[in-house]
């Protein structure tokens, strides 16, 4: 043989492994074709099969979401439901509850119908509805619910069959007209219809897919930048993510919705906000800085950690509070509204009826007013930032706890329980561990006037009404750290200006 043959042989091998790689990347476990219903603008038929046979258990049981957090009777949307086994001959079966089904047999393809019509305004970031030739499909609750070996994650194969003026926007891989290849249903999200505004959003090595929707007082292009700026601040505060590319949809809620009205969820790569307008452009700004703030922030924390339970007196409260010192980093608020923000917090943590830990108010989040669980975090979050700032002079803060933990639980690891990673990182600093043991694993009332000594900020309280104020004469280490909780950010900021 030659070497121009070997050459050759070898380039023809190499060639076709890559064709069996890709052809092997692109195997799903389930494939679904989702058309909307003739005659009917909020219904869709999705009809599919199960192509792999890694799904745990029988395929007897047949399962589809029947509530999520705040949001009930979502297995009522499913309509007649048709099976059938892989000779094509129908399998019968009966209903136990709406949204769960129980076959005689082994069944392999399926037919039915989603009624999506808009639910209540509380769920329209959580769950699929279409409304106006316009809406959101999120695969995790209008699949079937399956489950792989091993917990990993359900694949899919997804076609799309809509009105041809009709965008479909995803950030799942897209194989052709109206094709996608989806790697975690739970986590796919869709915008479907009319009227979508785009624009690709380059930070860095990662891309920001930003699709809006309805009008606004502020434009589409301060809108963009916007978002663009909070994720660049977020990169150099934490690193980057383990996505490629995310994708922010911004939604109008209906017009009968009230001002000062939003609701929003970050689910893997995608951010999706609902919301309402403000009366005023400033105002309208001022509240879209604030949502970006929020939700871009859970692309890092918790989406880019493996970590699993209810932690969320953490992965909420910490970021609520990480948003506030943003804000501050990045001059859209005063020290003033810093401390204001604050109080208000102590407020609602001084109203509650039930006192528990912050590890039992996450557990039990949805059945008692999940404001504690936010307020109190951002509260503890606040009292580690003054404690690592005090304790290193200036040269750590609760920034180094994201950085650490982030480090050492990426997504990419084994999941692990999120209450117990989180305690173990906060353990290892003493200067954290007296706010931990009172007020995360105990539900004691914060002592204001011990854990501000030092610090630079004083305390009155009256009742449940506490007054958080610089005080009037400081030293030089209290100077020092309120220079790096960002004091006088908004004097630099007018030294950069001139």
């Amino acid at each position: 043989m030659s070497i121009t043959e070997k050459r050759f042989l070898l380039l023809a091998v190499f060639c076709l492994e890559i064709v069996f790689l890709t052809v092997t990347n692109l195997a799903q476990d389930f494939e679904a074709k989702i058309t909307l219903a003739p005659g009917a603008s909020t219904t869709v038929q999705i009809e599919g099969k199960i192509l792999k046979q890694k799904i745990v258990g029988s395929n007897k049981s047949w399962s589809f979401m029947r509530s999520f957090p705040g949001v009930e009777n979502l297995g009522e949307r499913i309509e007649s439901l048709n099976l059938s086994n892989a000779k094509g001959e129908r399998v019968a079966f009966r209903s136990l509850v709406p949204g769960e089904y129980l076959a005689e047999e082994q069944a392999e393809n399926y037919l039915y119908q989603a009624n999506l019509k808009t639910p209540n305004p509380a769920a329209m970031a959580h769950v699929s509805w279409i409304r106006d030739e316009q809406g959101i499909l999120m695969l995790g609750d209008l699949l079937p619910q399956f489950t792989a070996a091993n917990n990993q994650p359900i694949s899919a194969k997804i076609t799309f069959q809509l009105p041809v003026d009709w965008k479909i926007i995803s950030r799942e891989k897209k194989s052709g007209n109206g094709e996608f290849f989806v790697s975690d249903v739970e986590k796919a999200i869709f915008l479907i219809g009319k009227n979508w505004r785009e624009k690709e959003i380059s930070v860095d090595k990662n891309n920001l897919n930003f699709a809006i929707s309805g009008e606004w007082k502020f434009s589409d292009d301060e809108a963009f930048q916007m978002a663009g700026e909070i994720f660049a601040e977020y990169k150099k505060q934490l690193g980057d993510i383990p996505f490629e590319n995310a994708r922010i949809n911004l939604i109008h809620f209906p017009s009968e919705i009230s001002f000062d009205r939003w609701e929003a969820e970050t689910r893997g790569a995608n951010v999706t906000i609902l919301s309402s307008d403000m009366p005023f452009k400033t105002l309208s700004l001022q509240r879209l800085h604030e949502q970006l703030r929020h939700e871009i922030f859970h692309l890092w924390l918790p989406n880019s950690l493996a970590l699993t339970g209810n932690y969320a007196w953490f992965y909420e409260g910490f970021t609520v509070y990480q948003s506030l010192r943003t804000a501050l980093e990045m001059n859209q608020i005063r020290f003033e509204d810093f401390l204001r923000t604050l109080e208000q917090a102590q407020f609602i943590d001084s109203r509650r009826i039930r006192r528990t830990s912050l590890i039992e108010a996450s557990k039990n989040r949805w059945n008692d007013s999940s404001s504690t669980v936010y307020a109190r975090g951002m509260l503890i979050a606040f009292l580690c930032d003054l404690a690592l700032l005090k304790n290193s002079k200036g040269k750590r803060s609760v920034a180094d706890l994201f950085r650490q933990i982030l480090k050492l639980y990426p997504i990419s690891n084994k999941a692990v329980d999120g209450n117990t990673s989180v305690l173990s990182v906060l353990d290892g600093y003493a200067e954290l561990r007296p706010i931990v043991e009172k007020y995360v694993s105990a539900a004691e009332k914060i002592n204001w006037q011990t854990e501000l000594e030092s610090t630079g900020i004083e305390s009155r309280e009256s009742g449940s009404v506490l007054k958080l104020q610089v005080k009037t004469k400081l030293q030089n280490q209290e100077k020092n750290l309120l220079e790096k909780l960002g004091y006088n950010n908004w004097r630099k900021s007018l030294g950069k200006s001139k």
